[in-house]
Formats: structure tokens, sequence, C-alpha cells
């Protein structure tokens, strides 16, 4: 990298500042005049960097290893920045610019602020850890329908679920009667905010990146699972109960009361407390019940339809003399869509709050989702009598 890329560099992350603190004044028209010229420098320095890195007549060796360097991957790059701001360690003029564009960008999508206080943007391989640690939990998202969104609000149009008339008898050369037409509903979102405040001791700050990576993954994996598991079961818990007294009243369900194509991508969602009712439940020949699933060794199956277990802390069994266990029958995907904006984001200090009496640096972590019902006629929320 030349003087004049480093300069162009240094001048891209000083326009960003300026960019940044216009729109918080809200001087907007300046603040997009500002965003032009960084974008205008960002140009050039691609540009730069495409014409270092194309070989040219007369180009020496000496100057290969400033090429392997200038092809680094920009996401480690972006990772490396990332995880040092989050030290609060002193970025150079490049780096910052990194930090400072992808800032830029993901405030530009969202049309809110989200790095205004120095906030930093989840780099794209920890994004990807988080997703791959939260199918380590119990989580009851892949069994909701999960809509990516990329607006803060909006609404999606829906069919209701509405009664269909078969076709009338016609004769020759007489007129149709008018059919019946397919009834819509919209369904509205508005992304919500949710997160947390994680201490990390300084002296794991000075562990390597890897663990500090695998750390702060594993804590926004188990923490966005909870909760969007408490916000499923929430709006699953506004259904009427119907008691459930034993394996016929279940089956009662499968095949009556539920719609046979609903039936058919049925789950049974319980608690501990019901899991081990039915796990006891033995046929005519002392056989359980309970079989595993082929596909999936450590789920088991009643009927052939999975049979999903919720700790009793996040889903309680109800009453005192009776107790009865949730037992939730139906296609969550045909009940429930969850709006998910898809992005993480991170911010740390390590002197406000009570980080500095601690010697620690604090991260706060926010995703952002909302959850609506779909059809919720497509599940029925039972409660098995177990005592």
């Amino acid at each position: 990298m030349d003087e004049k890329e480093r300069e162009l560099r240094q001048q891209l992350a000083k326009k960003l500042e300026e960019a940044r603190s216009l729109a918080g004044e809200g001087k907007l028209d300046e603040a997009r005049t500002a965003k032009e010229a960084a974008q205008t420098l960002r140009n050039q320095i691609d540009l730069l960097a495409e014409i270092r890195a194309t070989d040219t007549p007369g180009q020496t060796t000496p100057a290969e290893p400033e090429q392997r360097e200038d092809k680094q991957d920009k996401s480690a790059q972006y990772r490396s920045a990332f995880l040092k701001e989050l030290r609060n360690k002193t970025l150079n003029a490049e780096e910052r610019a990194l930090i400072d564009e992808a800032i830029e960008e993901v405030r530009a999508g969202m049309q809110g602020g989200v790095g205004e206080d120095g906030g930093l943007i989840v780099p794209q391989d920890i994004s990807t850890m988080i997703l791959e640690k939260k199918r380590q939990f119990v989580s009851l998202e892949p069994y909701v329908t999960v809509e990516p969104v990329s607006t803060r609000s909006g609404s999606r149009v829906i069919e209701k679920n509405a009664d269909i008339t078969p076709f009338t008898d016609i004769t020759e050369l007489t007129d149709l009667d008018e059919m019946d037409n397919p009834k819509f509903a919209s369904i509205s979102y508005a992304i919500k905010d949710r997160g947390g405040i994680l201490p990390i001791s300084n002296t794991l700050l000075a562990d390597t990146d890897q663990n500090l990576m695998n750390y702060i993954s594993t804590w926004i994996a188990k923490k966005s699972t909870v909760t969007r598991n408490k916000l499923i079961l929430a709006l699953l818990d506004t259904k009427t109960k119907v008691p459930i007294d034993g394996l016929d009243d279940i089956k009662q369900v499968l095949n009556v009361e539920l719609d046979p194509a609903i039936s058919l991508g049925a789950i049974i969602l319980t608690n501990q407390d019901g899991f081990n009712f039915l796990d006891q439940q033995k046929d005519t020949e002392g056989k359980a019940l309970l079989q595993p699933n082929p596909t999936q060794p450590t789920q088991k199956l009643l009927y052939g339809k999975p049979v999903v277990v919720i700790s009793n802390k996040w889903l309680p069994s109800t009453g005192t003399t009776e107790k009865k266990a949730p037992l939730i029958i139906g296609d969550l995907k045909e009940a429930i869509v969850l709006f998910d904006r898809q992005q993480y984001s991170i911010a740390s200090t390590n002197v406000g709050g009570k980080s500095f009496a601690r010697n620690s640096t604090d991260v706060r972590a926010i995703q952002r989702e909302d959850v609506r019902e779909f059809d919720m006629e497509a599940v029925v929320y039972g409660e098995l009598t177990i005592v």
C-alpha cells in the first residue's frame, strides 16, 4: 500500500465520522453530501487496490509480499479490527475505515441508529458461529415459519383460512355461477431490539481471538434461543386450553381436531413432566410407545409425530392438587411467523457502568425480531393430566 492510498483511507475515516456527526445533528442534506464524498473516496481506494494487484511490466519480485498482503480476505481484516476495538485498543486509519464502513452500511439499511454510541456490527463469521451454536440448544425456531426481513417494520399478505365450496353443476349453454374467491389478510410486523450486558474479564480479553469469539458466540446463542423460545411460547399461551386425559385424547386431536393437512406436519411440544408421562406409556405388548426418530436418534416419535421437549423452567406445568403438563399439538409453521431482522450488534466499554470497578469489559449484545400469529387454528393447546 503506497502513501497515497494510506492518505485516502485516512480521509475516508474522517469523512465517515463527519457524516455520522451531521446525521446525529439532524443535518441530513449535509450528511448525505459527506456520505457521497466518502463513497467517492472508497471508489478511489478500491481502484488503486485493483491497479496494485494487477501485474504490470517491470514489476519486481520485492513487490510480491505486499501483493499477498493485499489479497488478504477483507472479512478477516474486519474481524481483526472488530476484536481489536472490542478490546478497546487503538485502531489505525485503515481498521477504523473498515469498522466505520460496516456501521454506515447497516445504518443506511435499517434507517435507524445502530452504532451511534460506538457500537460494532458483528462480523459475518461470528454471526455464522452464533447460528451454528444456536442449533446446539433446544430451539423452537426451526418449528415455526421464519421470514427474513430487511426493514424495521412492514407487512406480509397471507391467505386466510376460509371454507372452500365445490364447483356447481353446469348444463350446456348456461352461464356459469361466480365462484367464491380466496380471502387474504395482512400481517404487520414491527422489529424490536432485545439484548443484554455480558461482563468479560480483562484476563479473558487478553486470550486468543478464537477463544473470545467462541465465548461471545456461545453466550449470544444461548440468550437468543431462550429469548425466541419465550416469545413463541407466550404467543401459544394465548390459546384456549383443552383437557387431555390420556393417549386417546391425543389421537383425537391428531385425527379429528386438526385438519388432515395440518396433522401431517404436526409436532407434539411438551415439557419435562409431559415427556416423562409419555415416555412411560406402553402398548399391549409392553413396548414403549415413544420410538426413536430414525433421522434424529436423540428425538422421540409418538404416533409418528416428533416430540419436542422444553425445560419445565420455560414451559411449566400447572395445578397443585391435580398436576397438568402442557401438550401443544399441531403444525407450528402454520401457526406462527418469526420475522427475523438477521442482525446482531455488539458494543463494549471498559470504563462505563460497573466495568471500571471490576476491571472488566462489558459487552452489550442486541438482536432483532418480531413474532406474530399466522393461523392459530393449526395448533391445539392441551393440558395433560399426569397426577
